[in-house]
């Protein structure tokens, strides 16, 4: 009998995979060892170039996903997981292996130690990022902006915050990587631009509210919020190197 749907040994016969789970890519290319093949200084610089990298892929979506938010571009926020799956997730993959192995599996010294830990911190507040991004390209079918068909223009000041934001995630790495200060409070005195961007479209949306539009207006906070949530994790790094 069929009453009872269908036995439980069917359910373990196909399960779709997503996406994010299918990265082609081999560790084994990764040339680990348990100790450095050269000099420790040459590991470290590879294994800046390679965070260098994907902040700059994350920064790239960041811009992609406001651009499509703005315009209603329901390709362009496609492009994005797309983007996504072939740049971002290698990337950090990548960086992940080397961060992890070296900090674990290598004996480094206490300096080095501590440039491959700033490494992984940064590596987890750009995975942050970069999923915050594909939320914000979620919405992108769901909010309507008054001024779409104008090119770089919206009334929330959305695409400058995006703008300034991916400048300030390409500073604060840039703090880390070149070990330059000066980057890294540059970082921190963006965010007083960010915030009255921030504040200005809140108020914005709080007074043109209505039931009518209520929906719309909230597919549009969230955005505002998730990049001003952005900003704040490009100040974390940041916080670290001033």
């Amino acid at each position: 009998m069929a009453l009872f749907g269908k036995k439980s040994s069917d359910s373990s016969k196909s399960v779709a995979v997503p996406k994010a789970f299918t990265i082609q890519i081999d560790p084994s290319k990764f040339n680990l060892a348990t100790k450095p093949a050269g000099p420790v200084h040459e590991q470290l610089e590879t294994l800046k170039q390679k965070l260098t990298k994907l902040s700059s892929n994350v920064e790239n979506n960041l811009m992609l996903v406001v651009r499509a938010s703005t315009k209603k571009d329901k390709a362009l926020a496609a492009s994005a997981f797309e983007f996504d799956e072939r740049y971002i997730q290698k990337g950090k993959f990548e960086v992940e292996y080397m961060t992890l192995a070296y900090l674990n599996f290598q004996q480094l010294g206490e300096a080095d130690q501590k440039i491959v830990a700033n490494a992984g911190m940064i590596l987890k507040e750009l995975e942050k990022i970069a999923q915050f991004c594909l939320n914000i390209a979620d919405k992108t079918e769901y909010i309507q902006l008054a001024n779409v068909k104008e090119l770089h223009k919206d009334e929330y000041g959305l695409k400058p915050m995006g703008d300034i934001t991916a400048e300030m995630i390409k500073k604060a790495v840039e703090a880390f990587v070149s070990g330059n200060s000066k980057h890294a409070s540059e970082t921190l005195d963006m965010m007083k631009e960010i915030e009255d961007l921030y504040q200005a479209a809140v108020k914005k949306l709080k007074a043109e509210v209505n039931d009518s539009n209520i929906t719309n207006f909230t597919g549009i906070l969230s955005v505002v919020e998730h990049v001003h949530a952005t900003a704040e994790l490009s100040c974390v790094i940041a916080r670290h190197f001033c």
